[in-house]
């Protein structure tokens, strides 16, 4: 904006006089934009991303041509809806989405138009420097359209000629290539850095570290690399290889290449996602740097506008760092053809039984797979399970009215009642977890164990629930196996089924409806919605999901489905039925109803650790339950919190599954789409504070998915599940509350928001 307030006030002769390191591309619509922010200064800010703005439409629109009607869509979609995208230009309002749509549409248009392929390349370099990395793609349209030398010579005088020409309006200067010289040279050794916050090679050594040998090896490097991908696409003759080509050559010099910022992995995502049409591989990549993009930005918008400061730590980024360049080597793999694969992105009939490239396990095999994880599950979900004593989080409102159910205390009934220092009546929520939390302290005893201990049962049946519900949708026992060993490895299930609450209730009783009906069991998949709202209004969600289930598993209509009427609406007034023991009345009950639905609807309340729907698929915020405090550099701390692995692969597995589903017309796979959606997205509306474990529901169904997607790819099987356990053993401390070095304790903290 200031260079654009410049340039309308001052002209483009003086410009230079002052700071900028930018060709003049860009500064013909810096000049162009000021101009209007004179005219209309409210709407300066917008102004100044709108450029952007609409060059990830068009970008979006080029995908959709180059791709065509069938599919185009569809990608389209992908890439405009995408995070990382729209954080680049909406929300930063940054330049690179010019670089994209110029370096792209320069790739698109040399067949039909070679010339005005070198007048977009030429325009895209003037913006950025960056968009001349897709030269190699070019020169490989050339050797394979035949053309001829004379036609090579047309496009580099065509290209020379404009960007030459750009240059004249701001020389003040007589010798104009001095000045053109002069410019270039303070564009590319403005930042003599082997990383500038870039996530690429050179940012494993750290950030801002000179780049006075490093700049040769990274030069040379991406020269040979590119070079050998020329030779490579043009042999196998790869279809779409000219966008192959186009975002390898932009990949191999972000990661390779020295003085690179983070914004400069952007250009890569568009001709990657085009590429990926007929390679599920690729589009796993776009994903894969689509995160690592969207994090790298953060990283350095926090870094420039809030005082140097460092969301992520050391290790995580060289996490992050790690997965561009293993995306450089699943790319580079696939192209030789060592990762195979049993699908293909087309569109065909509707697929109801899933044929994997692998057999199915034996029933004795499943047999003794559900016996080990269900051990596992029990094990870990009941060890030092009394441990801490006292309530914490909201046991002091759910176990507290439990032990007054548990007495038949009346006040556990009354909205109306003063709450005691330090606890709380709760009647916000319908009463089958506190019943049977006042039934686990009637056996147990009424202790810390007693409340908590029906949770820890429920929430291993939950996992066993997960294998049948898998079996049932795809007829297939490894991906149950492996959907269950998925759901027993997410830390979220695993802390909500240690403590005294209503979540883990609505859980179980949710997914027994939908297993239940499926099975065609109506009465008991009514009585089990009923159970299901009884513990939380939010279960009502479980009913879309069993009117589509009727459609997907194609059932008919029964008379039995007529008690979905009447039964879950007497299985939730039977829960009150202790509330009319205590002496309250009818209108009693109908008057808690009232005040629960103006509670939910109208509160309006801060906590620290509440967070956006948005933000739960990519764990970005936790909750913080409880804080042992720290004795002999010891400290034991409990925190809400999911499975890194589990919940990051969990959320790639749900976007590949859609479209799986959608491209194979899959509707079994898209009814688990559809049921993890539903959970979820209601949520974004909702008017009241939100916390993580609001998305608990959704996880069994991510869970799902993510056995499937292993299943699909069963070489990956054996690598993830080793991962996702080392990680879960290493969050277990974090997850219980048991007594660590404060040093371990301080290395769980891998962004800032997980503190």
């Amino acid at each position: 904006m200031a260079w654009g307030d410049s340039l309308a006030t001052n002209g483009f002769k003086n410009f230079y006089s002052g700071w900028s390191d930018y060709l003049p591309g860009y500064l013909y619509i810096l000049w162009f934009l000021g101009k209007l922010s004179l005219i209309f200064p409210s709407l300066q800010v917008i102004l100044f991303k709108l450029p952007a703005i609409l060059a990830d439409v068009a970008t979006g629109y080029l995908i959709y041509k180059i791709i065509g009607k069938k599919r185009g869509l569809f990608f389209s979609i992908l890439y405009l809806f995408n995070p990382a995208i729209f954080a680049n230009s909406t929300l930063w309002g940054q330049a690179d989405s010019l670089t994209a749509l110029f370096s792209l549409f320069a790739v698109y248009i040399f067949p039909a138009n070679y010339l005005l392929s070198a007048v977009s390349l030429a325009t895209g370099t003037l913006i950025k420097p960056q968009a001349a990395f897709i030269l190699p793609a070019i020169l490989y349209l050339f050797i394979k359209q035949k053309k001829k030398l004379v036609d090579c010579v047309k496009y580099a005088a065509t290209g020379l000629s404009i960007f030459i020409l750009a240059f004249i309006p701001f020389s003040n200067q007589s010798n104009l290539i001095q000045f053109i010289f002069d410019r270039l040279s303070i564009s590319a050794n403005q930042y003599q850095y082997g990383s500038v916050n870039a996530f690429s090679f050179w940012g494993l050594f750290g950030f801002w570290k000179p780049d006075n040998i490093t700049f040769w090896i990274g030069l040379g490097v991406s020269i040979i690399l590119i070079a050998l991908i020329i030779l490579i696409i043009l042999k196998k003759k790869i279809k779409n290889g000219e966008y192959l080509l186009s975002s390898l050559s932009l990949l191999v010099t972000f990661l390779m290449m020295t003085r690179m910022h983070e914004r400069h992995l952007l250009p890569v995502l568009a001709p990657l996602l085009i590429a990926s049409v007929t390679n599920p591989i690729l589009l796993l990549v776009y994903l894969g740097l689509s995160a690592t993009y969207l994090a790298n930005l953060s990283y350095a918008y926090f870094w420039i506008t809030d005082n140097f400061k460092e969301i992520f730590n050391p290790i995580l980024i060289k996490f992050f760092i790690t997965i561009n360049l293993l995306s450089l080597y699943l790319i580079f793999a696939n192209i030789f053809k060592k990762i195979t694969l049993n699908f293909r992105l087309k569109l065909s009939k509707v697929n109801s039984l899933v044929v994997f490239k692998t057999k199915d396990i034996t029933s004795k095999q499943a047999k003794i797979y559900i016996f080990i994880i269900l051990l596992f599950s029990l094990l870990t979900r009941t060890y030092a399970l009394g441990n801490p004593k006292e309530m914490y989080f909201d046991e002091i409102y759910h176990a507290f009215t439990a032990k007054l159910v548990l007495h038949n205390d009346p006040k556990a009934w009354e909205f109306w009642n003063p709450n005691p220092e330090g606890f709380a009546y709760e009647w916000t929520h319908p009463p089958i977890s506190k019943l049977v939390m006042a039934l686990g302290m009637k056996i147990f005893g009424e202790n810390s164990f007693g409340w908590r201990i029906p949770q820890a049962i429920l929430g291993t049946l939950s996992v066993y629930l997960i294998y049948l519900l898998a079996k049932e949708i795809f007829k297939d026992k490894l991906v149950a196996i492996l959907s269950m060993a998925v759901f027993s490895l997410e830390g979220l299930p695993l802390v909500l089924s240690r403590m005294g609450m209503n979540d883990v209730y609505v859980l179980f009783f949710s997914l027994l409806a939908i297993l239940l009906f499926i099975k065609n069991k109506i009465l008991l998949a009514s009585i089990a919605f009923g159970l299901a709202i009884a513990s939380k209004w939010s279960g009502v969600y479980t009913l879309p999901i069993i009117f589509v289930s009727h459609f997907v598993f194609r059932k008919k209509l029964n008379i039995s489905y007529l008690s979905f009427l009447a039964i879950p609406i007497a299985v939730y007034i039977a829960s009150y039925g202790m509330m009319f023991s205590t002496g309250h009345t009818w209108t009693n009950i109908i008057d808690t109803q009232k005040q629960m639905w103006w509670y939910h609807t109208g509160l309006v309340a801060e906590h620290p650790y509440t967070s956006p729907a948005w933000s739960w698929p990519i764990l970005l915020r936790p909750i913080y339950l409880y804080d042992g405090q720290e004795v002999n550099n010891q400290v034991a701390r409990i925190y809400a919190f999911g499975n890194p692995v589990v919940f990051w692969f969990g959320f790639v597995s749900v976007i590949v599954s859609a479209i799986f589903a959608f491209a194979e017309r899959n509707k079994k796979l898209g009814f688990v789409i559809f049921s993890y959606l539903i959970f979820f997205l209601p949520w974004i509306a909702s008017p009241r504070i939100m916390f993580l474990y609001h998305y608990l529901p959704s996880i069994p169904f991510l869970a799902i998915t993510s056995g499937f997607i292993l299943r699909r790819f069963p070489n990956i099987i054996f690598a993830y599940l080793i991962f996702a356990y080392l990680i879960f053993a290493y969050f277990y401390p974090h997850w219980i509350g048991t007594k660590i070095p404060i040093w371990i304790d301080n290395s769980y903290y891998w962004l800032s928001s997980w503190r």
